[in-house]
This record gives C-alpha cells, sequence and structure tokens, in this order.
C-alpha cells in the first residue's frame, strides 16, 4: 500500500512541475486510491458481488446449506456491500467539502490519501472477514453440526494465512540480517508455535510480529549475539506500535 502512495506523489509531483498553482486532484482519482485494483466504483461492486457469492460457495462445499440458508448469507454479504459503499459514500462527501473550501491542493495530497486509506485496506483485507454480516449470519442461522464443521474451515483458513503472513515477515528479516536456512526454519517454527495472528491479513501484522517476537527469550538460542542485536532494532519497532495494535484488536494484553 505504501508503494503505490509513493507512486501517487511522483506522478502528481511530476504532473504539477510546470503547472503548480493549478493542481488539483480529482474525485477520480481519489476512487482510483480506494478501488486500487479493482477499476471504478462500478467494476469494484460487481467483483465484491462475485467474491461474496465464491464465499457462500466455498461455505457450501464445507457443509451443504439449505436454500433458505443460502437467502440468508446472500442478504447479509449485500449488507456488507452497503455498509462499504456508505462509508465511500461518506468519504466522497468529506472530499467535496474539501473541495468546496478550496482544499483539495498538493499540500492536502496526505490528508486526502488518509480518508482513502482506510476503506483501500478493507477491500484489501476482504469485506467477509470474521466481523462482517456474511461471517456472524453464518454463525447464527447454521445447525451444530454445519457450525462445527464451518469453525474447523475457518480454523484451516486461518492457520494458512498466518503461515504465509510469517513467511513473509520471516523472508523479509532474512533480507535485512542475514540467517542461515537452519535459521530461518527455527524461527518460523518458533513464530508458528507461540504467535496467534487473530487476522492474519491486516496491514500491522509485521509490527504485531516484531512486538511478539521481543518477548520470546528462546529466540537467542537461534540467531547469535551479533543477529539478536540487530534484530532488536525491530522490536522497538513493535513496542512502540503497542497501543496501536490493541487499538486494531490485534493484542488482547492487558
Amino acid at each position: 500500500m505504501m508503494r503505490f502512495f509513493l507512486s501517487c506523489l511522483c506522478l502528481l509531483a511530476w504532473s504539477t512541475h510546470t503547472s503548480a498553482q493549478n493542481f488539483e486532484i480529482d474525485i477520480t482519482q481519489f476512487d482510483s486510491w480506494i478501488f486500487s485494483n479493482l477499476g471504478n466504483t462500478d467494476n469494484a461492486r460487481q467483483t465484491l458481488a462475485d467474491r461474496a457469492e465464491m464465499e457462500i460457495d466455498r461455505m457450501s462445499l464445507s457443509t451443504p446449506l439449505r436454500d433458505d440458508q443460502i437467502k440468508k448469507l446472500r442478504f447479509a454479504a449485500t449488507g456488507d456491500i452497503k455498509r462499504f459503499y456508505d462509508d465511500v459514500d461518506q468519504a466522497h462527501r468529506e472530499f467535496y467539502a474539501m473541495q468546496k473550501a478550496g482544499e483539495i491542493g498538493q499540500e492536502n495530497v496526505n490528508e486526502l490519501y488518509q480518508l482513502a486509506a482506510p476503506l483501500m485496506q478493507r477491500l484489501n483485507n476482504g469485506l467477509f472477514g470474521e466481523t462482517s454480516l456474511l461471517k456472524k449470519v453464518a454463525r447464527g442461522c447454521v445447525d451444530k453440526e454445519q457450525a462445527a464443521v464451518l469453525r474447523e474451515r475457518e480454523e484451516r483458513r486461518r492457520k494458512l494465512k498466518s503461515e504465509i503472513a510469517i513467511t513473509s515477515y520471516v523472508a523479509t528479516l532474512g533480507r535485512q540480517i542475514p540467517m542461515t536456512q537452519t535459521q530461518r526454519a527455527d524461527l518460523m517454527t518458533l513464530l508458528t508455535e507461540n504467535v496467534q495472528l487473530s487476522d492474519p491479513n491486516h496491514q500491522y501484522i509485521s509490527y504485531l510480529l516484531m512486538y511478539e517476537m521481543s518477548k520470546l527469550p528462546k529466540l537467542k538460542t537461534i540467531l547469535d549475539d551479533a543477529q539478536y542485536k540487530a534484530i532488536e532494532k525491530n522490536f522497538q519497532r513493535g513496542v512502540m506500535m503497542k497501543a496501536t495494535l490493541k487499538d486494531a484488536g490485534l493484542l488482547d494484553e492487558e
């Protein structure tokens, strides 16, 4: 997401090099930040509807669903999409208010991007996660046997996503701090066995892993002194984000 933002800033800076006085971000540019690779708002709406159907199909493959259950799930998914677009409409209203006040200039790029970024992140994470209406209705409209199957399915998916997130983090860490293959494998095992990721797709997941690693004394048995000293800098970044991680629901500590 940050690379995309920096690219936007470069393009905007280039486009305003000779005419900074006339620079202005329009609603199309603003929406391109929100919807990113999904195209415009109409294309994104259809894509989200398709993703909802795919999610319901996956549930049906895990455990057969009755027609009335599928109908409830589709209605719930429609609610998730509507809730998202209600927030898009609110962001549009704020955009137009800034535009009317003459506050859509180069100096406001960061402010505008921060208005669009949470919506873009919601799309990137997926609208039909554990807190979605779709998942809440799914948990409420199925019988005990179906619920058990779906819980098992979701737990498998969470573990798989967690492994992917941890693998990605360890790979990034390996580019910063040279490690042997054995050390990388041991670090993967240590994190997988000791860290629970409730939302592996969250934008702050790397900070959570940094924070959690700072509490694992066994890490010193995997890394040598020089490696451990170098990695401590990452710990501090995670610790500084502790309050933010709590606010995001990623950390349940006292």
